[in-house]
């Protein structure tokens, strides 16, 4: 069972799901061989604790050395704090905070903050470990509003929040870095060759790509497993030269440390939703190439189909898909897969972190970035949004863009409940289109 759970994650990339396990036999040699009995020592190394959480916050809000990174948060915040509602004080409330902390990871990182989810509160005062992945965000903003009581949070408490957050991850990414150290037998303190530096990156790559399930012995084991790894692991040359590449202006260097190098895969939890688009783009660019006449579904007949002359393994069953919310069965005759949903199911996520997961970004997401940019407020009126929204372009739709009649008095129906002027639009539960 354990070299089964190990399988599904030597995947193309990021984009993994239960099809993989039916990937070559030459992959499921690559995950019974990495597959040991501490197999889970990257997954408990860097976990942080209540205290850890309480430090990092108490350290932010009295004003951490590093004004320039908060006033750094505070613009990325901007925008979404600007487009929401307010309280009489002028502050968010307490779904809106978790709201524009999602959107803000989300859109610097691609990351997928565990625990601000929908739905995603998880504190209790006795933390279970099995909860430890969920609670984290929730017990910041319980800190933080027990600090500030029921006034709200502003934009610069929202920026301590979110700083917290990064401090933490951070801090696990260094405390699974401190773990390669010990596998290959490095100092904590002192320096390092850069030979060693590499290879000691590597094993930590090895680990973030396999989702923290790795596990050597020592060096020649590490170096081992890597190169068996490697071999067997679809898309290496081109997610290893990504790597290669985002770190070589770091590499040009004299010195190399715990520090060092901590700051490193640090840059690759960052960056890595880089490569990771890249993926998702080739899985949606396939997908639509399938479409039928219902824009967003694939029919199921052409989703299988496909996985035959493609590298793209579409097995999943039905049951599964429907699971996922991403099974249409509005025709019993004739079900279809609503691309959107597949594309974006959690299952597709990389689970890298304990405190994140790195999905394939919602592109509304994106878009909505630029209307709360460029509305500056709260409030618009109808015709502002039109104007706007008619000028939007996105991946599948050119600008300008028509919207029906129907649509635009939905638009003037919402502006009149709210005294004439209209919220800007908000994403919902995700649907297909």
């Amino acid at each position: 069972a354990q070299a089964t759970q190990l399988c599904a994650r030597v995947r193309f990339t990021s984009l993994y799901t239960d099809q993989l396990r039916m990937m070559a036999v030459r992959s499921v040699v690559v995950a019974c061989l990495l597959s040991l009995a501490g197999a889970s020592i990257f997954l408990k190394s860097g976990q942080v604790s209540s205290a850890d959480v309480k430090n990092f916050f108490e350290s932010e809000f009295a004003g951490a050395p590093d004004g320039a990174r908060l006033a750094r948060i505070e613009d990325g915040l901007r925008a979404t704090f600007t487009s929401l509602p307010k309280n009489s004080h002028g502050n968010l409330g307490h779904d809106a905070v978790r709201y524009v902390l999602h959107r803000y990871f989300v859109q610097r990182n691609g990351w997928f903050i565990k625990g601000l989810e929908p739905n995603g509160e998880t504190w209790s005062d006795t933390p279970s470990p099995e909860s430890l992945k969920e609670w984290v965000p929730s017990y910041l903003q319980r800190l933080m509003e027990q600090r500030l009581g029921e006034q709200g949070t502003n934009l610069h408490e929202l920026a301590v929040v979110a700083a917290a957050l990064e401090d933490l991850i951070d801090m696990e990414a260094k405390g699974r870095m401190k773990t390669a150290f010990d596998i290959h037998g490095l100092p904590m303190t002192g320096g390092i060759t850069e030979a060693q530096a590499r290879e000691v990156v590597d094993t930590y790559y090895v680990m973030f790509l396999l989702a923290g399930n790795f596990s050597a012995s020592g060096r020649e084991d590490a170096l081992a497993k890597r190169e068996i790894f490697a071999s067997g692991y679809p898309g290496w040359e081109e997610a290893n030269r990504w790597m290669q590449d985002l770190l070589q202006p770091r590499m040009e260097k004299s010195e190399y440390s715990l520090d060092t190098t901590a700051r490193m895969v640090e840059d690759i939890g960052e960056q890595y939703y880089k490569f990771n688009d890249m993926e998702c783009r080739d899985l949606k660019v396939t997908l639509s190439e399938m479409e039928g006449n219902k824009a967003g579904r694939v029919r199921l007949s052409q989703f299988y189909k496909k996985s035959l002359y493609s590298h793209w393994r579409f097995t999943e069953k039905a049951d599964y898909l429907r699971v996922l919310g991403a099974l249409d069965e509005s025709d019993p005759r004739s079900p279809q897969v609503i691309v959107p949903n597949y594309i974006m199911a959690r299952p597709n996520c990389l689970e890298s972190s304990n405190l994140y997961a790195i999905c394939c970004r919602n592109e509304c997401e994106d878009l909505m970035g630029h209307l709360e940019t460029r509305m500056g407020a709260s409030v618009a009126e109808p015709q502002q949004i039109v104007e706007l929204v008619s000028a939007l372009p996105s991946d599948t739709v050119t600008a300008p863009r028509e919207l029906s009649e129907a649509l635009v008095q939905k638009l003037d129906q919402v502006a009149a409940s709210n005294g004439g002027g209209g919220p800007p639009p908000r994403r919902r539960r995700r649907r297909g289109p």
